[in-house]
């Protein structure tokens, strides 16, 4: 084991906050996508398969060494700390801290492949190194990848059930959008037959798909062609999770340019939200059995959430219930939310009272719709 150490990229979906991290492909073979920055400036690569397989026996080995410290019930934590000071590096301490969290809060469930898009990797590639997970880490219950939409339809029908077979359980693709204008306005790289023919194959291998949508990044022309058009493709698809990320226009981003050139307004918070209803009013549940999520700071009403079929209705409602509040209370909520408060707007007298009378005051004074935009902004730009 050289160093102890195992590659770790720079992003994960939120539902794998306690999974393993193993990198397969370095960076994005796309990068050109208008709203993301992570990757600018980078090159892909994938990365050989013999040194994905050295990462998972890494990961193996401080497994096997951690429980080796179990005791009566427990974990001798005296020892642990010992044998982690002995790490040779910053970069191992982190591997060895890695695999302990998830030994101990991810409950041994999960392994993420980074980064992100690791279905552009040949089939027989991916299949050794999922075969190689299940082997050396068998308590593993789910293995989940990033997938971009247009390669998901290009992959065959018969190479997704080989992926099924070797333990590839759940796909996370960013579809952001079903509508092909909006697609294009943001580069995406994909259209909506992409994401419909691509999503398909992967649910018809009993593979978990799950999708992200992103309320707000067709700006105020687009926004409701982009609501029916990604509710279309939720019909024909019917994904296991379909993800909310509301969008932000990112400082430093290429929307920046859109917008310089007039060719983007970016919509306003509360706008957004009208949207995401619009959407849930396009949803046909009889088609749809997946489930709704708003795991991501970045969603005004983290609440909205549930099953598509079952409570669609519950979830208008309560969309519906916000957008009838008076103005002065929205807004509160708004810049709670925005602030990292976490929970919905019957609760704001939970916050610390200083914390409420600055949200009071500046829910009062900002009248000027610019400045309170702009304001929660310099909140939600730290967020992406």
């Amino acid at each position: 084991m050289e160093q102890g150490i195992f590659q770790v990229g720079p992003i994960r979906p939120p539902s794998e906050a306690n999974s393993l991290l193993l990198r397969v492909t370095e960076n994005c073979p796309w990068n050109k996508c208008k709203f993301c920055m992570l990757y600018k400036n980078t090159s892909f690569h994938v990365r050989p398969v013999a040194e994905v397989k050295k990462d998972i026996d890494v990961m193996a080995e401080y497994r096997d060494r951690i429980l080796s410290h179990w005791r009566n019930g427990d974990y001798d934590m005296a020892a642990i700390q010992r044998e982690y000071q002995s790490m040779p590096t910053d970069e191992a301490k982190m591997c060895y801290q890695m695999v302990f969290t998830w030994l101990t809060e991810g409950n041994k469930q999960a392994i993420f492949l980074q980064d992100a898009n690791t279905m552009v990797l040949r089939p027989e590639w991916l299949v050794e190194i999922v075969s190689h997970v299940r082997t050396r880490l068998p308590e593993i219950q789910r293995i989940t990848s990033y997938g971009r939409a247009n390669t998901l339809a290009r992959i065959s029908p018969e190479d997704f059930k080989l992926l099924r077979a070797a333990g590839l359980d759940r796909i996370h693709s960013g579809y952001e959008s079903g509508s092909d204008k909006v697609l294009e306005l943001i580069g995406k790289g994909a259209t909506q037959e992409d994401e419909i023919i691509g999503g398909k194959k992967v649910k018809a291998a009993n593979i978990e798909l799950s999708i992200y949508f992103m309320p707000g990044v067709g700006g105020k022309a687009l926004s409701n062609e982009n609501a029916t058009e990604t509710a279309k493709v939720i019909n024909e698809v019917n994904p296991d999770f379909v993800r909310l990320r509301t969008f932000i226009l990112r400082s430093g981003s290429l929307m920046e340019e859109l917008r310089a050139s007039g060719k983007y307004q970016e919509q306003r918070d509360i706008e957004k939200l009208v949207e995401i209803r619009k959407m849930l009013a396009h949803i046909d549940p009889k088609r749809v059995t997946g489930k709704l999520t708003s795991d991501h700071i970045i969603n005004l009403l983290e609440e909205v959430s549930g099953y598509l079929n079952t409570d669609l209705y519950d979830m208008l409602e309560y969309i519906d219930a916000f957008l009838a509040l008076p103005e002065l209370e929205q807004k509160k909520y708004q810049l709670a939310r925005r602030m990292g408060f976490p929970l919905d707007w019957k609760y704001l007298y939970r916050m610390q009272p200083y914390d409420q009378t600055r949200v009071e005051e500046l829910s009062k004074n900002i009248v000027d719709e610019k400045e309170w935009e702009a304001l929660l902004h310099r909140f939600t730009d730290r967020y992406i």
